[in-house]
C-alpha cells in the first residue's frame, strides 16, 4: 500500500465504521420491538443498554472523526470540502439511529411500568 492509497483506504474504513454504528443500534431496535431481549426488564438493566449504547456511539462517532483528520491531511486539497461534508452526515447518521434506540429503550422501560 502505497502513501496515494491511504486516504482512499481511510475512506472505506470510515464507511464501514458508519456501517456499523447504524446497524448496531438498528438490530437493537429491532430485537427490543419484537421482544427477542426478554431478559432486559429493570431500571438497572435499561440503563446497562443506554450507557453502553452512548459509548458504542462515542466509540463509533470519534473513529470516524479520526479517519477524516487523517484522511483529509493524507488527501488531495481538493477533497477537503467532500471529507468535510461527509463526515458531517456520517456522523450524524450514527448519532440520529443511537438516539433512535434510545428512544426505543425509554419507550420499553415506560411499557415495563
Amino acid at each position: 500500500m502505497s502513501y496515494i492509497d491511504m486516504p482512499e483506504k481511510l475512506w472505506d474504513l470510515t464507511n464501514l465504521i458508519t456501517g456499523f454504528g447504524v446497524l448496531q443500534p438498528l438490530a437493537t431496535t429491532f430485537a427490543l420491538i419484537k421482544g427477542e431481549l426478554r431478559a432486559l426488564k429493570g431500571v438497572a438493566a435499561h440503563r446497562v443498554v443506554f450507557i453502553a449504547t452512548i459509548l458504542f456511539t462515542l466509540l463509533y462517532v470519534g473513529a470516524i472523526i479520526w479517519c477524516w483528520v487523517i484522511g483529509s491531511s493524507l488527501d488531495d486539497a481538493n477533497n477537503s470540502r467532500i471529507w468535510n461534508l461527509t463526515t458531517i452526515g456520517r456522523v450524524s447518521i450514527v448519532l440520529i439511529f443511537a438516539l433512535v434506540l434510545c428512544t426505543a429503550l425509554w419507550g420499553h422501560r415506560r411499557d415495563e411500568t
